[in-house]
């Protein structure tokens, strides 16, 4: 038998542990826990699962409904918005139409006042009073005429 040498001596004294640490992790994203999870709290409190399920159908139902409101108050909001930009618009075709016949008026009154004034011998008076419904008419078709935009 041999004996052993000092040499082996220290190789068996300074042995090598080698540790294996193996480390899972599992990541689950959602309104309700993994279902091995709720079993696990299900085993610790019976019956939550079953509670924390039913949390989470009505904190959904909850927000739906927000949302549904949500959506609702801004379509009655633009409906708004859409009444008030109509009634403005007849407004203001109403208040155009008034002022347009309110000068037709005062143009034909003229006409008539000069040609009255003129018939009866007061022809610079009558030549003074026509150009009132003249300066009229060329200012509303000729000088309000907008330039053309080139595309």
């Amino acid at each position: 038998m041999a004996k052993p040498t000092k040499h082996t001596n220290q190789q068996q004294n300074n042995r090598q542990v080698t540790a294996q640490v193996q480390t899972v992790t599992t990541h689950y994203q959602g309104v309700v826990p993994h279902p091995d999870i709720l079993r696990g709290l299900d085993e610790v409190v019976p019956g939550t699962a079953a509670r924390l399920v039913k949390l989470a159908e009505e904190e959904s139902m909850h927000r739906r409904e927000l949302e549904m409101k949500a959506s609702e108050a801004n379509i009655s909001a633009q409906q708004y918005q859409l009444r008030i930009a109509e009634q403005q618009s007849k407004a203001v075709f109403r208040s155009d139409f008034i002022g347009q016949i309110a000068g037709l008026i005062v143009c034909l009154s003229c006409i008539g006042a000069a040609l009255y004034l003129g018939l009866n011998g007061h022809d610079w008076l009558a030549g003074t009073l026509a150009v009132i419904p003249t300066g009229a008419l060329i200012r509303a078709f000729v000088l309000n005429r907008k330039p053309k935009q080139e595309p």
